[in-house]
């Protein structure tokens, strides 16, 4: 048995631990459970997310069991795909160099142009990244959230740079991440089976769980959802992460 667990808005929010969560993970492991995490955040490394884990719960993960949908979105260009251009973040440049491609800043060098969630988005950089949509680069999104859960509210999320090119050029992107097949392929590498797939957002989570026959879902109420329509998607909903953990072990 094996858990998926979503991070932003389920383990913490920000640098915000949210209550429980940090035994929850620790009850996952005590158990022998398989625990992965699987994010849309494309903004951080496997490796980054790892230690702010251990540093934010005090719970120990390997960077092995965390995929990111940039890991997702760099998986989906092959071998050998030429030049790439980022709208994006740290996780995007990272992703890239551990799969040794090389990146641009030219427009009409770009064989693909991959966005996320840029921290540092400004009007001449999604000018660049736009001409290069639009000179016949593949456009890749890491994912289309619209928000991103911090702290005390929400950010506009990898989504709103992706919408922005999207308007911008009139192209449809490719996604990898959450709920779409990159994001799963590269889960079922890992060799996950049969999972308990745990998040707050049903258009990601609950609906990757729905996606793969062998995978139960819980949402929970802690990220960017709250009970109503569209919550009944999931098989199980929990206020939290302790009680959903709760859930994984009295039903595993």
């Amino acid at each position: 048995m094996n858990v998926i667990c979503d991070i932003d808005g389920v383990v913490y929010r920000g640098d915000h631990l949210l209550p429980g969560s940090d035994r929850a993970l620790r009850d996952l492991l005590d158990a022998r459970i398989g625990l992965f995490f699987a994010t849309n955040n494309s903004t951080r490394s496997p490796t980054y997310i790892s230690e702010k884990i251990a540093r934010v719960t005090g719970v120990e993960v390997a960077p092995s069991s965390i995929v990111t949908s940039a890991q997702a979105a760099v998986r989906m260009l092959g071998a050998d795909p030429g030049p790439v251009m980022v709208l994006g973040s740290e996780g995007i440049h990272a992703a890239l160099a551990d799969a040794g491609i090389a990146e641009t800043a030219d427009p009409s060098e770009a064989t693909a142009l991959l966005v996320g969630l840029d921290w540092n988005l400004s009007y001449e950089r999604l000018t660049r990244a736009a001409d290069a949509v639009r000179m016949g680069a593949r456009f890749i999104a890491t994912n289309t959230d619209p928000t991103f859960p911090i702290a005390d509210g929400l950010l506009p999320g990898g989504g709103a740079c992706v919408a922005a090119v999207q308007a911008t050029t009139g192209t449809q992107p490719e996604i990898a991440g959450k709920p779409h097949p990159p994001m799963r392929e590269l889960l079922r590498a890992k060799g996950i089976g049969e999972a308990w797939v745990i998040g707050d957002r049903i258009d990601t989570d609950i609906a990757l769980a729905r996606s793969e026959p062998d995978w139960r879902s819980i949402l929970v109420m802690t990220g960017v959802t709250d009970p109503g329509p569209g919550a009944d998607t999931a098989d199980y909903t929990a206020p939290d992460l302790a009680s959903a953990v709760e859930l994984v072990l009295a039903n595993s």
